[in-house]
């Protein structure tokens, strides 16, 4: 087979089109946003690219002027799709005003200047590149746990594809007679036709494989969260925690472990049923997440039972979580519920450099029991040596 520019076109298109044929069955309809994201812009880019074949057939015609449009149109909607996809993967991703405006800018600029082919081809193409640089950026320092080998897949195939359309960009503009049409036998031209259908494919693949990471992230979430109040649940727990009782004991930092336990829970459910049990425990999963400091660490232990510990925190601080839960479960709950809704709760610091989470636990349940002893709806505080942080 000959790498001239009309078979490399008709060799992307089929690629194209069996990607956007095959993408939906592989994926599937559950999809999260930034998977769907994905998958429509490599659907649209075989849109932009069949229009493209198109408008030169029709070269000279109104058609020509239309077609060519649209293509500039999808391709830009593509890289949009492709620059969400990334940020649903990877956290929000800088530039997006700019690429909002290359995206508006790119096809309006082209139809306004069609009749001048070194001005729209410059353009377009400059400005395609510009926004497949704003891309490979995307793929750079993720904010969110994802982030695999995928994002520099991804990466070379923007780098490779911006550098050669930004080239044709030039060629275009300043040295038309070298790329007088899009099917021009440069090597240039050709090189970025070749490269279309490689970096196409692999893209492909780097987004199934994103999909799955992303797949495989839900699995574990899953896994470690309680799904009725969506805070950790046991298993969730243990990891996180006895890694900030170590930390806490290396480095002689104050922890603190609250206990909790809802009061009266048995007759909610024995008198109002289940499903306002379940209720209750979602409002209060709710409220423990609103009420959360930055690096703690919330769990539901099970049952009606939760903990919270509090890296670099005093008594005061838990105290302090206490009150202001108990305040906001005061307001919420009549409001929500329909009745109120207490807790019993106890408070254990870390007493020495050998405590573990376990012992730091059965401390903390235990004030939790004296707690209910004493009346409910108030906390207690174990008895303990404090912490004291050693000489340098």
């Amino acid at each position: 087979m000959r790498l001239d520019p009309d078979t490399l076109l008709i060799v992307n298109i089929a690629n194209l089109l069996v990607m956007a044929t095959t993408l939906p069955i592989i994926m599937g309809a559950a999809l999260s946003d930034a998977a769907r994201a994905a998958r429509r812009a490599l659907i649209v880019q075989a849109l932009s690219w069949i229009a493209l074949v198109l408008s030169g057939l029709a070269q000279g015609t109104w058609m020509d002027w239309a077609l060519s449009t649209f293509a500039m149109a999808t391709i830009s909607v593509a890289n949009w799709l492709m620059y969400q996809a990334l940020a649903g993967w990877l956290g929000p991703r800088p530039w997006r005003r700019t690429l909002l405006l290359l995206l508006v800018a790119m096809p309006v600029g082209y139809t306004l200047s069609f009749s001048s082919y070194p001005v729209r081809v410059g353009w377009a193409n400059l400005l395609i590149a510009g926004q497949l640089l704003i891309l490979a950026r995307a793929t750079l320092w993720p904010g969110s746990t994802l982030g695999g080998r995928w994002r520099w897949v991804i990466l070379g195939c923007l780098l490779v594809m911006a550098g050669l359309t930004g080239a044709r960009g030039v060629m275009g503009a300043w040295f038309t007679e070298l790329y007088p049409t899009f099917t021009a036998p440069h090597p240039v031209n050709v090189l970025a036709l070749l490269f279309a259908n490689i970096t196409l494919v692999i893209i492909n693949v780097a987004v199934l494989v994103a999909w799955r990471e992303e797949a495989e992230q839900q699995l574990r979430n899953l896994a470690i969260t309680d799904q009725l109040t969506g805070v950790r649940n046991r298993h969730g727990w243990s990891e996180p925690a006895a890694a900030l009782v170590t930390q806490a004991q290396r480095h002689h930092i104050p922890l603190a472990l609250i206990a909790l336990d809802l009061d009266q829970f048995k007759q909610i459910n024995d008198s109002r049923g289940h499903e306002a049990g379940d209720a209750a425990l979602r409002l209060f999963g709710r409220l423990l997440t609103q009420g959360q400091r930055s690096g703690d660490v919330i769990a539901r232990m099970g049952g009606e039972e939760f903990c919270v510990l509090m890296p670099h925190a005093d008594a005061a601080a838990g105290e302090g979580f206490d009150r202001r839960l108990r305040a906001a479960l005061a307001v919420a709950a009549p409001a929500e519920l329909g009745f109120a809704l207490d807790f019993s709760s106890g408070l254990a610091l870390i007493d020495s450099a050998g405590e573990s989470l376990g012992s730091l636990m059965s401390r903390a349940d235990a004030a939790v029991y004296r707690a209910k002893q004493a009346g409910r709806g108030r906390m207690v505080r174990a008895s303990e040596v404090p912490f004291e942080k050693e000489n340098a």
